[in-house]
């Protein structure tokens, strides 16, 4: 039957254009691919591993300025390229995240950095990323992105710090100064009776233990 025939040609001729262009994404797919796996090990990977030596030193400061101050508790996640640092801090607790990845692509380095404060009781950004092309890398330019997220890290935990509703439960009073001021911040501190007292200094403390041993007296 001619009109048969004429449609089976038809048909066949669909097919064969659809199987065409299969053939044809198979292709430009796996050329994609292998393009991707070829940027992810010949710029990538020696990227990364520059930029990590690069901002080493630079989270180790931070670490350093703070141990003093506040427990901190960094882990680094090699194969995925991410410090996570969580500071123990009286007033809530925080956690700092950078890490290093890459767009789908492989085209570019992307930078991302967290900040995550329960409670939030103020403002702040949680969130700041970076990208970079991997074929044209500033060092310099990824440098002082970092240190300025690192600042902020900083600048956002000192006004924590100072911030009224972060305070309000852990403000104390000096009984010899009769200043008020954040427990963690006391520079001494004195049990008496099962009751703490804090001091601004080592000099109200003696003037309080002086006024105990009076009122014994």
């Amino acid at each position: 039957m001619p009109e048969l025939k004429s449609l089976t040609e038809r048909i066949d001729t669909e097919f064969a254009g659809f199987q065409r262009k299969a053939e044809q994404f198979q292709v430009a797919a796996k050329t994609e691919y292998e393009a991707r796996e070829s940027r992810f090990r010949t710029l990538f990977v020696p990227a990364s591993k520059r930029i990590v030596e690069l901002l080493r030193p630079r989270l180790q400061l931070l670490v350093d300025r703070f141990k003093e101050r506040i427990n901190v508790k960094p882990t680094v996640t090699e194969h995925a390229r991410e410090i996570e640092m969580k500071f123990d801090s009286p007033l809530a607790r925080i956690d700092l995240t950078f890490g290093l990845s890459h767009d789908s692509e492989v085209k570019n380095l992307v930078f991302d950095q967290t900040l995550k404060i329960l409670p939030i009781l103020m403002k702040f950004d949680d969130h700041a990323s970076l990208i970079v092309p991997l074929e044209n890398i500033d060092e310099a330019a990824i440098a002082g992105w970092f240190d300025d997220r690192i600042v902020y890290f900083v600048q956002t935990l000192s006004a924590m710090h100072q911030d009224q509703y972060y305070l309000k439960d852990h403000l104390v009073m000096d009984p010899i100064a009769g200043v008020q001021l954040p427990k963690y911040s006391a520079a001494a501190t004195l049990e008496v009776k099962g009751k703490t007292y804090y001091f601004i200094s080592e000099d109200t403390k003696c003037d309080f233990e002086k006024q105990l041993s009076t009122a014994k007296e």
